[in-house]
């Protein structure tokens, strides 16, 4: 029974995953994937590696979890209990976690089924090189956010593991079996993290090699910058600072110029394309709408326009907690923004993002408005997943260490620099910053004669809380950081809801996966 069992689950991953293109791909039901059919046709390679930027949209991935539950499991997020949502995720309530296993293996699925059909196309007229390439390099990128994701979730970073509990990375599938007897062999055991990372980086850099940065940018597909953007993230969480500060750098070369300004902040997140996005998932059209349960409009706020409390939409299910609020320069307020009411808050345009919901769900909560329907339709809008400022903070970071995690001299070591790029995002964020005399100038013209690098760390990791509050970066920087950065709001550590050697840092893989193949150990606790 548990061999019948393999097989219909593996199967089911390989035919499950090609059928969600859109139905593009007509995949005859048999036990084999019949490629010289099923990928006959450009349309139908086209039509495929859309199905594969589709499934970043899921409530799983980028559509709600990786962003929401990720806030709500860090002291940035309050659950209000006014839907029942995100109340288990809150409290750390074992097994209440981020789940990406399942459907981003789907796609690293029909990733590997693409990397196979393409050479073997047959089409007049013919593949251009160009094509091939662009093709070749978005599935590259895809594969490495897949399994980026599924890394950061499920696994330690390299050289971060409790000892006793760390169980290793996760597994890799180069090569998606097309048949029962094949996927039934191909039970791939979990790879070690640092083998992890080297896969990701290979698939980066194949990436940048294939992929172009048009004249008319578009962040829905990946491009080169987009390639050295996810690299530049990647290198980060692997304390490769050199690679890291490399790549960060060639990014804002490119993309730079698209920084906002206090003036046209807010107006950037309501545009239809987000000046700042390097990559985004965008949500086109109206049947693409992930509903008023759990969209991320929904998740953060009760309101269905900025600005107006008299009208309710969603259920605001995560606010800001109270330290999320101070941070952000909210002035009287009460314990989690109950009542919605505030005395003032300073002149850090990223607060304008969060004001009063709707009492129509109980009781009104000072909410995030970043998502709200920009697209014109409720619950329905696209999702940064990378932006400008943070190549900004992946510098700075980048710079502020001597040494990588490997030993080795980091050549991108520059303290001046790395306050210079903390600057340069501030100065976009504070609308009076070049005011004379403004304290958070001189703050940071303090920080630049004092040259430490420990508090230049401290800087950038407070402005990674204000500038990604509520976009899923801070539980997964507190865990990057085995937990050992200070909060500067509430003192201690920069999580106060668990500290890192507790077993719920990482996701319990699906208990199906761990029964049916022997090499995957189940993460320690669960």
């Amino acid at each position: 029974m548990k061999n019948t069992f393999i097989k219909l689950s593996l199967v089911a991953i390989i035919l499950s995953g090609m059928a969600a293109c859109k139905k593009q791909l007509e995949v005859a039901p048999r036990t084999a994937v019949d490629i010289d059919q099923a990928l006959s046709s450009r349309e139908n390679i086209n039509a495929a590696i859309t199905g594969v930027y589709a499934r970043l949209k899921s409530l799983r991935a980028y559509g709600r979890d990786l962003l929401a539950v990720a806030d709500a499991m860090s002291e940035n997020g309050f659950a209000t209990n006014k839907s029942g949502r995100l109340i288990n995720e809150s409290n750390l309530v074992p097994g209440a976690h981020m789940a990406t296993w399942q459907n981003s293996y789907y796609a690293i699925a029909e990733i590997n089924i693409l990397f196979n059909a393409i050479p073997n196309l047959n089409v007049i007229p013919a593949v251009t090189t160009a094509e091939r390439n662009a093709w070749r390099g978005q599935l590259y990128y895809l594969r490495a956010l897949f399994y980026f994701d599924l890394a950061r979730v499920y696994c330690y970073e390299p050289g971060q593991g409790v000892l006793g509990q760390d169980r290793g990375g996760i597994p890799l599938v180069s090569a998606t079996p097309l048949t029962i007897e094949g996927a039934v062999a191909n039970l791939p055991a979990r790879a070690p993290i640092d083998s992890v990372y080297a896969y990701m980086n290979r698939d980066i850099d194949s990436a940048i090699v294939n992929l172009t940065t048009p004249s008319v940018f578009s962040p829905a597909v990946a491009s080169r910058v987009a390639a050295q953007a996810l690299g530049a993230r990647i290198a980060l969480y692997d304390r490769n600072y050199t690679r890291a500060a490399t790549l960060a750098s060639a990014v804002i070369s490119a993309r730079g110029g698209t920084l906002t300004t206090p003036n046209s902040y807010v107006a950037g997140w309501s545009a239809q394309v987000h000046p700042e996005s390097i990559f985004e998932v965008r949500f086109a059209n109206n049947t693409e709408n992930l509903g008023v349960n759990e969209s991320l409009q929904t998740t953060y706020t009760t309101l269905r326009e900025r600005g107006n409390p008299a009208v309710t939409q969603g259920f605001g299910d995560l606010v800001p907690t109270t330290s999320m609020l101070q941070i952000l320069g909210f002035s009287g307020i009460a314990a989690n923004g109950a009542g919605g009411g505030f005395s003032s808050r300073t002149d850090d345009v990223r607060n304008l993002l969060f004001e009063r919901g709707s009492a129509g769900r109980g009781t009104a909560r000072i909410e995030c408005t970043k998502f709200i329907g920009k697209n014109g339709q409720p619950n329905l809008d696209n999702v940064p997943v990378i932006r400008v400022p943070e190549m900004l903070l992946i510098r700075s970071e980048a710079r502020s260490y001597a040494t990588n995690r490997d030993g080795s001299a980091n050549s991108a070591f520059d303290l001046a620099g790395a306050v210079a790029d903390i600057v340069t995002l501030k100065q976009a964020r504070y609308a009076n910053y070049n005011v004379a005399g403004n304290p958070v100038a001189a703050a940071d013209a303090a920080l630049a004669s004092g040259a430490n690098a420990a508090n230049i760390q401290l800087e950038n990791f407070r402005q990674r809380r204000l500038e990604f509050a509520f976009e899923g970066h801070r539980w997964f920087d507190h865990k990057r950081n085995a937990g050992v950065i200070n909060s500067t709001v509430v003192g201690g550590v920069i999580n106060t809801k668990v500290v890192y050697t507790d077993f719920r840092m990482l996701a319990p893989i699906p208990q199906r996966e761990v029964d049916l193949n022997s090499g995957i150990l189940q993460n320690f606790g669960y």
